[in-house]
């Protein structure tokens, strides 16, 4: 296969049509003419180059994981700064609750006396031994919490499934307002009749 030589091409084009070949310096003026006119395409490619080198530097990579690691957690901060925290305990009756499942409602309905039917579960976490339950990643919003008793424990037979500040058997629920502070909430199951 022949090398392409553009500037032999350009020369053949411009003077078609003549048998003879050009003197044999032509091809070098030509050359350092091109080379000449253009001295700032000389320059970009230096730039070019040197570019290639600092992004290729092997003392670059530690600074760059550095900066990745710190973006990645002042992302996270922010990301979890907005957060809340809900936390309490449920008592049935003087005690406190030993098993059962706190639910986490958002409420799509914002006249009171709450619709329970227009409330969207959004996390359920079990009620411990001591009683504590605790609902994280919470944003700022109305919720309910509902408690409600194991199945087949005393609790069950003696308690109702309950909300927070419920006062009384029927099912109205008061509005868990969360804005700035995590609140500590307890609850307190409503006795069977």
């Amino acid at each position: 296969m022949q090398d392409f030589d553009p500037i032999e091409d350009h020369f053949r084009n411009t003077f078609s049509g003549r048998e003879s070949a050009p003197p044999q310096d032509s091809w070098e003026k030509i050359r350092s003419r091109l080379q000449a006119s253009s001295p700032r395409q000389g320059k970009a490619m230096r730039l070019v180059g040197r570019g290639r080198q600092f992004f290729h530097s092997s003392s670059l990579y530690p600074v760059l994981a550095v900066s990745a690691i710190l973006i990645l957690l002042v992302f996270i901060w922010i990301s979890y700064s907005a957060k809340h925290t809900i936390r309490g305990h449920a008592y049935a009756g003087e005690e406190r609750l030993c098993r059962g499942t706190a639910y986490l409602f958002t409420v799509a309905d914002k006249a009171e006396p709450i619709d329970t039917g227009k409330t969207k579960l959004i996390q359920k976490v079990k009620v411990d031994a001591k009683g504590f339950y605790q609902f994280t990643g919470i944003s700022q919003g109305e919720y309910l919490i509902l408690v409600v008793p194991d199945t087949g424990t005393e609790a069950m037979k003696n308690f109702l499934p309950s909300y927070y500040d419920q006062d009384s058997e029927e099912y109205n629920a008061n509005l868990v307002r969360i804005r700035q502070e995590d609140p500590t909430l307890d609850i307190h199951l409503q006795p069977r009749k």
